[in-house]
């Protein structure tokens, strides 16, 4: 049998790097999932705190920026704030990562089977980061707009659709193409499947709340009264983000890239 240094001698230089760069790539959406909602929410803290907009050696306003609370009622409504070139950059660095990235074909049997491959699952939840970014959340008034419009009803309702559909699609590559291995019978076995399962699970049931908040605040004001004054919309997300960051990170095996240790039962599949 062959030792596991004679197999990667037999790896040629291209087929060595393709591997190593969808590690990199799982690694890096993950990272920039579970940071952003933090960095935008300090960064924005940050500017509206040292009052930094209102210096003209950086900006001029006709009159002062008078911003509001640091932190917004979702993660898209700091799209409109000082830091929205941040989330907008950050979608944009996620969905070019979805895009390139290819992992594993649909299997032609096992559990899950009809679920498509890698590629176009990654594919699809890349162009809906895109509609996330160009159609932003409408908004019934946003008092420190630095953008100086907010997005009509219609654009709010096609960024929410997209929204949904690429955490839902998020969940599902969790749930069923990061647990699939190269023998379908062997599909949910690993250590890490089990991280993979529950993370799909947290975000379906975070999106579940939200839709239903949604619906909620279209019938009645009293919902949307207490979900924005506890920020309840960027809690879910933030709980989705990190769910779909560690999910990721651990598919990049960042326990052993970086730990040098098989903390998460990952490592060649089966």
């Amino acid at each position: 049998m062959k030792t596991t240094t004679e197999n990667r001698d037999n790896f040629t230089n291209g087929e060595e790097n393709r591997v190593i760069s969808y590690h990199k790539i799982r690694r890096a959406v993950g990272i920039i999932g579970m940071l952003l909602p933090f960095g935008l929410w300090s960064m924005n803290a940050l500017i509206n705190e040292s009052e930094i907009l209102n210096h003209s050696f950086w900006i001029t306003f006709e009159k002062p920026y008078l911003p509001d609370e640091n932190l917004k009622d979702s993660i898209s409504h700091f799209y409109y704030t000082a830091v929205g070139e941040l989330f907008t950059g950050a979608l944009c660095a996620v969905s070019l990562f979805l895009f390139c990235y290819r992992g594993y074909s649909k299997p032609k049997s096992g559990k899950y089977c009809k679920i498509p491959g890698d590629s176009f699952m990654t594919n699809f939840a890349g162009l809906m980061a895109l509609l996330v970014v160009i159609f932003p959340t409408s908004s019934k008034q946003i008092n420190d707009n630095f953008r100086v419009f907010v997005a009509s009803e219609t654009t709010g309702y096609i960024h929410y659709l997209a929204a949904a559909l690429f955490f839902i699609t998020l969940s599902v590559i969790s749930f069923v193409n990061f647990r699939r291995t190269k023998h379908p019978e062997d599909f949910g076995k690993m250590k890490s499947h089990n991280i993979y399962r529950n993370c799909a699970l947290i975000m379906m049931s975070c999106m579940i709340v939200l839709i239903i908040i949604f619906i909620l605040e279209k019938t009645t004001s009293t919902t949307t009264f207490w979900a924005e004054k506890y920020n309840v919309t960027y809690w879910l997300e933030t709980i989705m983000l990190l769910a779909f960051g560690i999910s990721w990170v651990v598919k990049g095996e960042i326990d052993q890239r970086v730990l040098n240790k098989n903390i998460f039962g990952n490592g060649i599949e089966k």
